[in-house]
């Protein structure tokens, strides 16, 4: 025999124990990612998490708490009451699935799953089938779990009640518990409600990823229209950023629109073709020309880098292809609390790479070797400009690989069919290209890849993937190099962000050494023209969002464009890369480094006065950005 109140209180002790679970799963998924906090900061942070937990349970069991709580006959009989708490059981078994894959997901970003799903578009179909081919333990566990959890929900209120008050007194304490429900809730008594970038405890990443939980991130998230974006007056830092932006080559010609700019005449065009090729989770810690780390899976690519300029300061702008790809098409990322690119980002107004070539009279190709929509890469190409769009299922198997890949083609294939479509464009083209091999889970087409111990979701499976991908780098340059357009044509070769293994606790079994400022982003670049530039190591600190400019300023465009970004061809600019991730954004200058919470600043890297000048630039983005954005006033199209 068991209260209406005690039953409660076991249903809450259990939900907790729930979510403090996952929590625990997640320092042991990836214990070196809160290496950093000390006993006092890991205590605090799992106290924060609590704050967390209370907001999560409240916010989707709440309803069943009070009506438990309520001393009316109906809800005391026996069905009722396991029916009802059946449901709060449900309510904690999908958050705790929900949590879990977001621990899974954890290891690819090193933080919580936001408004992402907002834009999986119809990518449904391959997380499914990653659930239950490649992850199918972790699968299988999560619903053996969440039976169980259900299972003991139900168990805790198959017990009869025994009233132990009187109604009277049953019905006084159901206004405290809306108001606990509320406070529970809200996490804070006055204020904007207990949010995301509250949950640190001191100012570190690690505080703030241990407080977190995908539930809370999810929905949290959802509220982003109502982030903060105005930290600097919104005069000074669009003048913080347009002095970020400017050079002797720049010209700012519309008051109206303050950072859109263009590049002084030159006189003359340079109709070279471009062909940007970008490359699955290719960390630049993994290419031996780049980190030397010995791992020989890119001899072809190393090859480039030496014969090409190499940048060794180059850096994705996100964590994800999207992020990735929205830099090259567009120069920004959005602003934390802003919907993505093909999502309503594109309606405040923005200049595409595409759109520019388009006007310079250029024949423009997008591909991909997973399918035309996955992550929305035929509808951004399209937002962006471009004329053609290819997917999987346009790409001829015509190589030699074995089997099939897990997503769409195999990048042979892609890599095959883009030289074909050259061969047949009308000159001046740009192209952009995006390959998949390299993608979780690995399969590779031929025994002579396994190098290392194949794993499917490991780092070995990983380099196997990468050296098949670079020998198909090797045999597409060897073929466009016999083409009667290669003289006139630049080759971009970049990651669209690093491989996401890299929190998995395998660091004993790879020597993973990469010194620069941001690892977690160091991807390499390489632009490979023989004949227009000689082979160099170039340490111009740059990003994805370079691209926009950087190709307008070599081909001689004239149109204006607006990037946070600039040229990395440009001598006399500020050069820095701007990094995004969620609510958390970096900018680094190449020798130091800020990071930002939408709230407040957490660790810095480098000499004081250049973190405090860093500092105030990325204010000045995180507030002119949106504020311009927001009002139609980014770029201006001809």
């Amino acid at each position: 025999m068991s209260s209406r109140l005690t039953q409660v209180l076991y249903a809450l002790l259990a939900s907790y124990g729930v979510l403090i679970l996952t929590r625990f799963m997640l320092i042991a998924f990836y214990p070196e990612a809160f290496q950093s906090l000390s006993i006092s900061e890991l205590l605090l942070s799992f106290f924060y998490g609590l704050r967390v937990d209370t907001a999560v349970i409240f916010t989707f069991s709440g309803l069943q708490i009070l009506v438990l709580l309520m001393p009316v006959k109906s809800i005391e009989h026996p069905r009722a009451r396991k029916l009802i708490g059946g449901l709060w059981g449900v309510a904690i078994a999908v958050i705790f699935v929900i949590n879990y894959a977001d621990n899974l997901y954890f290891g690819f970003v090193g933080r919580h799953v936001m408004n992402e799903l907002k834009v999986i578009g119809n990518d449904w179909d391959i997380l499914v089938q990653m659930a239950f081919e490649a992850y199918w333990p972790h699968t299988l566990a999560a619903i053996i779990g969440s039976i169980l959890i259900i299972t003991l929900f139900v168990k805790i209120f198959s017990t009869p009640l025994q009233t132990t008050q009187s109604r009277k007194q049953e019905w006084m304490l159901i206004p405290l518990v809306i108001v606990l429900i509320f406070l529970g809730i809200r996490g804070k008594v006055t204020g904007i409600s207990f949010g995301i970038s509250d949950a640190f405890a001191v100012n570190k990443l690690a505080s703030g990823n241990l407080a977190l939980n995908g539930t809370f991130c999810i929905y949290r998230s959802g509220y982003a229209k109502s982030a903060h974006h105005d930290a600097l007056p919104k005069e000074e830092a669009i003048a913080t950023v347009k002095m970020l932006l400017s050079s002797d080559k720049t010209r700012f010609p519309d008051p109206e629109y303050p950072l859109m700019r263009k590049f002084a005449p030159k006189g003359n065009m340079k109709n070279y073709n471009v062909v940007i090729v970008m490359l699955e989770s290719w960390s630049a810690k993994y290419v031996d020309a780049f980190t030397h780390n010995g791992f020989k899976v890119t001899p072809h690519f190393d090859a480039l880098a030496e014969s090409g300029l190499k940048f060794v300061n180059f850096y994705a702008n996100g964590q994800r292809s999207l992020a990735g790809i929205t830099a090259v098409f567009t120069g920004i990322l959005p602003p934390y609390g802003s919907q993505s690119f093909g999502e309503g980002l594109e309606l405040g107004g923005l200049s595409y790479l595409a759109s520019l070539a388009d006007q310079n009279g250029y024949e423009t190709i997008s591909m991909q070797s997973s399918n035309r929509g996955s992550f929305r890469v035929d509808k951004l190409s399209e937002l962006a400009g471009f004329r053609h769009y290819y997917g999987a299922e346009d790409i001829p198997h015509v190589g030699k690989e074995k089997g099939h890949p897990h997503f769409g083609a195999w990048d042979g294939d892609m890599l095959k069919f883009l030289l074909s479509n050259l061969n047949s464009a009308k000159e001046p083209f740009l192209s952009f290209a995006f390959t998949s091999t390299t993608h979780t889970p690995y399969h590779i087409p031929d025994e002579k890849y396994r190098i290392y111990p194949h794993e499917p979701n490991g780092r070995g499976g990983f380099l196997n993937t990468m050296k098949y991908v670079d020998d198909e780098i090797g045999n597409f340059m060897a073929e466009a190099k016999k083409q009667p357009w290669f003289d006139r044509t630049v080759f971009f070769f970049m990651a669209d962000h690093c491989m996401g293994n890299d929190l998995r606790g395998e660091q004993s079994a790879f020597d993973t050494n990469d010194t620069n400022v941001l690892p977690q982003n160091h991807i390499p670049l390489i632009v490979y023209a023989p004949k227009l530039f000689k082979p160099a190591t170039v340490y111009t600190t740059g990003s994805q969002a370079d691209m926009l400019p950087t190709i307008a300023d070599l081909l001689g465009w004239e149109q204006p464009f607006a990037t946070v970004s600039t040229s990395l061809f440009d001598a006399g600019a500020d050069h820095f890369a701007y990094l995004s991730a969620g609510d958390i954004s970096s900018l680094t200058d190449g020798e130091s480094a800020v990071t930002y919470n939408a709230n407040v600043f957490l660790e810095s890297i480098g000499e004081a006065n250049a973190t405090a000048r860093l500092k105030h630039s990325l204010l000045g983005i995180d507030t002119a950005l949106p504020y311009l954005l927001h009002r139609n006033r980014w770029y201006k199209s001809e």
